[in-house]
């Protein structure tokens, strides 16, 4: 049974004339055996009319010695006019720049002058030749052929034979070119016609022809060193094609290696590593990672030891700048390094050094640092401070100190200031204000360090990441006592600081001081301004200043200032918005980025659309060559959590680690919320579990997070998810510890609370985030220990956890220049940021009946500046309903009229009885994403209808009055009570019964 790899000729293991006649013996059938044993005596065929094409051809040549001397006499002869007409003619058709339609004139002039009889001189000989091998007709191109064929053996030069196999190739006659090559090598020390053979057999995969013609080359013993290029023809082919024919190349000598001889076998292993070789020095072209690493595979297969062609495999990913790129180049070079005991050159780890700074890969930095210690004991000066520099904007602190310490070691203090600039980065971007201030003040102890612009920049931008505006201030009024002046990003820094908390006052007043000063203005201080005016809710200002931006002569993209915009209004759930801005941001010019989709993916999932959001992500993004971050998995993963379709998260969730994605605040904030409310659902259907609160899944996924928790993650721009205005580095960890002590507290498992609140201050204290995390924990925190505080009935902790939060807010929300101690004072941005505490000291005081202790207390916070939101606004109103004083009572209902029932759509537009509690439910739960928004809740027109008709009830003079009272100060909200339908619900069974 045939295998079909008898197929295979490998003729270069044959001698030449055994060779030709095996081929034309393997090519004929039995009804042509005798042709081509007729064929196989002459001494050449080159074509099937050469005979008719050269008649008279070998008069052509050298001429003997007596032609020689009578050569005088015959140029005067009429014979040898004609000659030198002829031949004047032949040149002046070869002259021609088009040599179109020429050919049968050029050859009929050609064989006029084998008739005369005389010969073209050796120059017109190869012009003619070359003319006729490059022509596009069949015939013309064999016409070069026979004419080659006329130049005796002896006086063939290099540039006959090259012609002669580029002809023979044309006509796509391999044994003719292969032939012609043959003679070639066997008269002269040279390449001639290897290459476009080479090209020819390779780009068809005749690997027998290939080999055999490589083999025969280098069989003819020319030296090494000064071997000419045999591989320029390959080299000229499309890489992907090339990538392609190598492997194919591979899969042939591997075949061999299991079916034939030892030799054959080497030889054509030897060929097709030198071709993959070959493939592999081709740099700077973009090709299919996928088939690139297959052929890297079988290179290996085919010499498990040799490390040069790997080696160019991994200049050639280098060379190509992308990430898939340097990822597999990454990948290739981990795997050298593991497998040999030899060193990389010191060019090729320069080489991949630098390709994995253009590609801000840390990991890949990292691995790098220890091969230059490990060979070469150091890494270079330079690369000490371009790798520094690239890890400081990743928060690699360890690899940062160790550079800094490393080149102090072996090269001295640094002579430029890029190196301490580094170090005082990783601290900027790990948000820790005490590591950069000790940093700041120990180089210019140790160092002498004379403190630049960007020094003091780092510092001040640091107090500026966190949300620190007093240490902020205080290191620019520092700054501003030395010579040294504040730049542009200086004014930046402060500016989207003041911009990021919505204080319009100060951020104006800097653009103001800047402009005096003479700063140059930089976008990022047109995005402050934009940015603060959003959030002071001028969102017609903002997009005035966006549209004066794009007239400005000012560097920088405009593309951040229209993503705040885009997001505003996606928080809003204006989605018909966001669409009208997206377009109006691609008609500008404004290119979409990565942030650009964050904001789009958020519209969609506010609103509770995160099959839309997921297919934006997974289908359009890609489309856009948008790469995909855990921000947006975070924005898709949050609207799965609000539509409560957990398993969906999940997936992400794994999906984005299959990515190599890593995990940021957000997505884990969202993972560990969606694990605590799977336990919940499984509790709840748990008969069983009695009244105990257990948590495993939420408790493994918190494990797994402080585990791998390091501030490094800090170091991104992206916005991050349940954070709010919190100081930066201490929500850093206190953000997954808070959710948990909220449920734990609230289902009264207190053991918990204190377990998960001491680990909350170990692990703040292992990062030194702050100093007195536990005498000032983060508002939300306090808000969770409030929960646990009120079920416990601990009173007198509620209140100081209460004091604590305002306390706290001084600092979060306080405009600048403001008087505490004053009205006012709470920036208008920031005027719901009680809100989360304040729900839990309203139902703590409304339980323990200090009302008037509650009423003193929303007066005090309004008159600060603070707000409720339309929830905690129905909580007071309810709590004040369920007073025993009839002031309290009225005063509910005064502040439902005030506060709650301008936008009160009546019941008659809500539908059936049915309908009416999930209605009024929904919209109380949309106005939780829409503060500003207010409504009165159905509990609230429960407890509203109690005290109304208790009041009703009381006979007398005094509550006829009353109820007169009510109905004049509130007559919405009476009206609305006395519309309300009777619905056999529980609320109404119990509240309105019961009082």
């Amino acid at each position: 049974m045939s295998t079909g790899l008898e197929e295979i000729f490998l003729d270069f293991l044959y001698p030449l004339k055994t060779a030709a006649l095996i081929r034309q013996l393997r090519r004929s059938t039995n009804a042509h055996h005798q042709a081509a044993q007729s064929l196989k005596q002459c001494s050449r065929a080159y074509t099937s009319i050469a005979a008719d094409l050269v008649t008279g051809a070998e008069q052509v040549g050298v001429k003997n010695q007596g032609q020689i001397q009578g050569a005088s006499a015959r140029e005067s002869s009429p014979r040898a006019q004609a000659g030198k007409t002829i031949r004047k003619a032949i040149n002046e058709l070869l002259d021609l720049e088009d040599h179109t339609g020429i050919y049968d004139e050029l050859w009929q002039s050609y064989q006029d002058l084998l008739e005369v009889p005389q010969s073209l001189s050796p120059q017109m000989l190869i012009r003619m030749l070359r003319c006729l091998a490059t022509a596009e007709r069949t015939v013309d191109v064999e016409r070069s052929i026979a004419l080659f064929e006329s130049i005796p053996i002896e006086g063939r030069r290099a540039i006959h034979y090259s012609h002669a196999v580029s002809a023979a190739l044309t006509l796509k006659d391999l044994d003719i070119a292969v032939a012609i090559h043959r003679e070639a090598l066997s008269r002269m020390n040279s390449s001639v016609g290897t290459s476009a053979i080479l090209r020819y057999a390779v780009q068809q995969g005749l690997w027998p022809a290939a080999i055999g013609t490589w083999h025969e080359f280098w069989d003819q013993k020319l030296v090494y060193f000064t071997r000419p290029d045999i591989w320029s023809g390959v080299d000229a082919l499309p890489l992907a094609d090339l990538i392609e024919k190598a492997s194919s190349a591979a899969d042939f000598a591997i075949s061999l290696t299991e079916s034939t001889g030892y030799n054959s076998a080497l030889v054509a292993r030897e060929f097709a590593l030198e071709l993959i070789r070959h493939t592999f020095t081709i740099q700077g072209i973009e090709f299919d990672c996928v088939t690139h690493w297959h052929l890297i595979e079988k290179a290996r297969m085919l010499d498990t030891s040799e490390m040069k062609t790997s080696e160019l495999a991994l200049q050639q990913l280098l060379s190509v700048r992308s990430p898939e790129r340097t990822s597999q180049a990454l990948r290739l070079y981990r795997g050298l390094r593991n497998e040999t005991m030899f060193p990389f050159s010191q060019d090729l780890l320069r080489t991949i050094t630098h390709s994995l700074l253009s590609a801000n890969n840390a990991s890949g930095l990292l691995t790098v640092l220890d091969d230059w210690r490990k060979w070469f004991q150091t890494v270079p000066p330079d690369l000490i401070v371009n790798i520094a520099s690239n890890l400081a904007r990743r928060g690699e602190l360890e690899a940062v100190r160790n550079l800094f310490n490393e080149y102090l070691a072996n090269f001295g203090t640094p002579r430029s200031e890029s190196l301490f600039h580094s170090l005082l980065k990783v601290y900027n971007r790990r948000a820790d204000t005490k590591g950069v201030v000790q940093t700041f003040e120990d180089i210019q102890t140790n160092q002498a360090f004379k403190p630049t612009i960007q020094a003091w920049n780092f510092v001040i931008s640091t107090f500026s990441r966190v949300g620190d505006v007093d240490g902020a201030l205080s290191w620019f009024n520092k700054l501003r006592e030395t010579k040294t002046k504040p730049d542009s990003h200086t004014y930046f820094t402060l500016m989207a600081m003041y911009g990021k908390r919505g204080d319009r006052d100060a951020v104006d007043e800097l653009f103001q001081q800047s402009k005096v000063e003479g700063v140059e203005i930089i976008e990022g201080m047109i995005d402050s301004l934009v940015l603060v005016n959003i959030k002071d809710e001028r969102f017609e200002e903002a997009e005035k200043l966006i549209d004066e931006a794009s007239k400005m002569e000012i560097k920088g993209s405009r593309t951040f200032m229209w993503n705040i915009l885009l997001n505003a209004y996606a928080l809003r759930k204006e989605l018909g918005k966001v669409s009208e801005l997206h377009k109006r941001m691609q008609e500008v010019g404004v290119i979409p980025d990565s942030m650009t989709y964050a904001a789009l993916l958020t519209s969609l999932a506010v609103a509770k659309q995160p099959d839309p959001a997921r297919k934006l992500m997974h289908k359009v993004m890609p489309r856009f060559n948008i790469k995909r971050t855990a921000l947006h998995y975070a924005i898709v993963m949050g609207g799965y959590l609000a539509t409560q379709e957990y398993g969906k998260i999940f997936r992400l969730y794994k999906e984005m680690l299959r990515r190599n994605i890593s995990p940021n605040m957000s997505t884990q904030n969202v993972f560990l919320r969606a694990a605590a409310s799977v336990d919940i659902e499984k509790m709840d259907a748990d008969k069983s579990s009695g009244n105990q609160i257990e948590l495993p899944r939420a408790q493994e996924a918190l494990e797994q997070i402080i585990t791998s928790l390091d501030p490094k993650e800090l170091a991104d721009n992206e916005p991050r998810k349940f954070v709010g205005p919190e100081l930066l580095n201490e929500a850093f960890s206190s953000t997954y510890f808070e959710y948990l002590i909220f449920l734990y507290g609230k289902a009264s498992a207190f053991n918990r609370v204190s377990e998960l609140y001491e680990q909350h201050i170990a692990t703040a204290a292992k990062f030194s985030i702050t100093e007195d995390i536990e005498a000032s924990p983060p508002m939300r925190m306090l808000a969770a220990l409030m929960v646990a505080h009120k079920h416990a009935d601990n009173h007198a902790e509620v209140d100081s956890c209460w004091y604590l939060c305002l306390e706290k807010c001084k600092q979060l929300a306080c405009r600048s220049k403001a008087d505490t101690s004053e009205p006012g004072w709470v920036l208008h941005s920031r005027r719901f940021i009680l809100n989360i505490p304040l729900k839990q000291y309203i139902n703590a005081l409304g339980e323990q009946r200090r009302t008037a202790e509650l009423i003193a207390t929303i007066d005090s916070v309004r008159q600060a500046g603070y707000d409720l939101n339309s929830p905690n606004w129905n909580l007071y109103v309810q709590w004040l309903a369920r007073a025993q004083s009839h002031t309290h009572q009225a005063l509910a209902f005064e502040i439902c009229e005030k506060e709650l029932i301008a936008d009160w759509p009546g019941w008659d537009n809500l539908g059936g009885s049915w309908a009416i509690q999930m209605k009024t439910n929904a919209m109380f739960r949309y106005t939780l994403l829409l503060p500003h928004q207010r409504l009165p809740a159905y509990p609230t027109f429960v407890r509203l209808a109690a005290a109304y008709s208790n009041a009703r009830s009381s006979k007398g003079r005094k509550s006829s009055m009353y109820v007169a009272a009510l109905a004049k100060a509130a007559p919405r909200t009476v009206d609305a009570i006395h519309n309300m339908p009777r619905l056999e619900d529980e609320l109404q069974n119990t509240i309105l019964r019961q009082d």
